[in-house]
């Protein structure tokens, strides 16, 4: 398990979203990221994961940190208070229940799960809790539990793992077009209909086009969250996961790269249609085929602020973009809160009135 400790003090650092530092709560002191370029010495291979001789499945090595055949769970032991962690075999930075302070497992982001780029926080906890508390005030109706500090306590800053496509496309299109015009003469309407093929090709490079590497993600909640600013991309350094919840892919490339050409070929397409223009009587697409070429792939942490509540036996998501701030997710509305919000109106009327008599008697 790999941590950063202060250079001056020697106490843990953790990212500051809003300095883009690594910076001690004890003395002060700050420091950039690329001065940690891993976990210490005396840290390498604690929790690392490596495989079983006989079954060739992942255990954890090391004396301070055990598998003891719980499944999809590794035990971890914290490094700052000796308990016992359960988490994911998946995840790849937590926070210790007992002591609340960060848990980065190096060694599940080796080999194949160490990403290419990170995408540092830039939005800190009060810019996310201050962003939600006013989307829960603009309804009354917003049931009590959204707005208690607990589930407000629920918001954690993740990395969520995303494979980023890039490639050229060419689109070439086959699209029959038709013009109706109606008209009378006499008693007798005419209508003549004017047919036009057209032949048309689009071509574009599409560079980062996102989609999360998780299985149990909502691919439709994540799409929602974009856009992200690829050019603040930086080369992956563990040091900027300290203190945020992380879990490193479970769904590859090749299962993920089909929703990225989707989305490439919906943009050639509109580019098309548009060029070929509108008729009266509509389009139709007779024949349709796209090539790609040039075809990257890489492997990124995002950053994402989530809270999941779940409220009358569904499930809520609430999320921003730990990078733009943009918002996704609802907030629900409960109709019940009329009631509330009517029976407290009348109470306070009651006590006004009473108020009123009272003083009335005393003069």
């Amino acid at each position: 398990m790999a941590k950063y400790n202060c250079k001056t003090c020697g106490a843990e650092l953790f990212f500051n979203p809003k300095t883009g530092k690594l910076e001690c709560d004890y003395c002060g002191s700050s420091f950039d990221p690329s001065e940690y370029g891993g976990a210490r010495e005396e840290e390498k291979g604690v929790g690392e994961p490596v495989k079983d001789p006989e079954t060739g499945d992942d255990y954890v090595t090391d004396e301070k940190s055990t598998d003891d055949s719980i499944g999809d769970l590794v035990i971890y032991k914290c490094p700052h208070c000796g308990a016992e962690v359960i988490t994911s075999k998946q995840t790849a930075a937590t926070t210790c229940v007992y002591c609340n302070r960060a848990i980065t497992m190096e060694g599940n982001l080796t080999g194949n799960f160490r990403p290419d780029y990170v995408l540092p926080f830039k939005k800190e906890r009060k810019d996310v809790e201050a962003a939600y508390i006013q989307l829960c005030k603009k309804s009354f109706l917003t049931p009590r539990l959204f707005q208690q500090k607990s589930t407000i306590e629920k918001i954690k800053g993740m990395y969520i793992p995303f494979w980023l496509y890039t490639f050229d496309g060419e689109a070439d299109l086959s699209v029959l077009g038709k013009n109706i015009r109606t008209w009378r003469s006499g008693s007798i309407e005419y209508t003549e209909i004017s047919s036009y093929r057209v032949q048309e090709k689009a071509q574009g490079e599409f560079n980062n086009i996102p989609a999360d590497a998780l299985k149990g993600m909502d691919n439709t909640l994540m799409d929602s969250i974009e856009p992200f600013d690829f050019k603040e991309l930086k080369k992956f350094n563990p040091a900027y996961l300290a203190g945020f919840y992380t879990q490193k892919w479970d769904e590859d490339a090749g299962k993920n790269e089909a929703r990225a050409k989707k989305r490439a070929r919906d943009s050639l397409q509109s580019a098309v249609m548009e060029h070929v223009g509108t008729y009266s009587g509509g389009t139709t697409i007779e024949h349709e085929t796209y090539t790609w070429s040039n075809n990257q792939t890489h492997y990124a942490m995002l950053p994402v602020w989530m809270m999941y509540t779940e409220y009358k036996g569904k499930k809520y998501i609430f999320g921003m973009n730990g990078q733009t701030g943009k918002l996704m997710g609802d907030i629900p509305k409960d109709p019940g809160r009329i009631v509330e919000v009517g029976a407290g109106v009348f109470i306070i009327s009651q006590l006004v009135m009473m108020l009123i008599r009272i003083l009335g008697v005393i003069l």
